[in-house]
């Protein structure tokens, strides 16, 4: 079934996934039906083939030493030269222009969004554990559930997304 779902698309399949396909083919006797099923459903979607693409191009672009940025203090180097231009607004027109513009937020939202990404701050920032905790306290696990304008699970999809959570130890033994 594999090799008919992969001729029957157009689309490139990347071959990292198609390894963990004949993968799971050879491990159907290791595991039952349902899980294999669901595993096979996902790994041959068109979904999770565009997403894999997607994040190989850009790992690909991400590796390029062309594109890295020269630093990651721009907005301290802006207020900075604001600074000094302040100094000098009342003499010289140009500086005054040059003042003007750097205040502008969507400049500074540029050059703050440009530091962010040269410094690799993606993430939100986690609170740390509280001290006081014992060792012998369950460990806690800290999900972020991103929603765009799509529901987290839609109706008929209760299922899949009981699977999803079974399979990710998410649920209750």
């Amino acid at each position: 079934m594999t090799a008919e779902v992969m001729a029957a698309n157009d689309t490139h399949w990347d071959p990292a996934l198609s390894k963990l396909i004949a993968s799971l083919k050879e491990a159907e006797s290791l595991s039952n039906d349902q899980e294999i099923d669901f595993l096979q459903t996902l790994l041959e979607s068109k979904e999770l083939n565009a997403l894999v693409n997607v994040h190989s191009k850009v790992a690909k672009v991400g590796r390029d030493d062309r594109l890295a940025p020269i630093l990651s203090t721009s907005g301290m180097i802006m207020c900075e030269v604001l600074e000094q231009l302040s100094q000098q607004c009342h003499l010289n027109e140009d500086c005054r222009e040059a003042f003007h513009l750097l205040q502008k937020p969507h400049l500074q939202s540029l050059l703050y969004a440009h530091d962010a990404i040269a410094q690799k701050d993606f993430y939100p920032h986690l609170p740390d554990l509280p001290i006081e905790m014992d060792e012998d306290e369950e460990t806690i696990k800290i999900v972020q559930l991103v929603k765009s304008n799509e529901p987290l699970v839609s109706p008929g999809s209760d299922k899949n997304f009981k699977n999803i959570l079974y399979m990710s130890g998410w649920h209750n033994h």
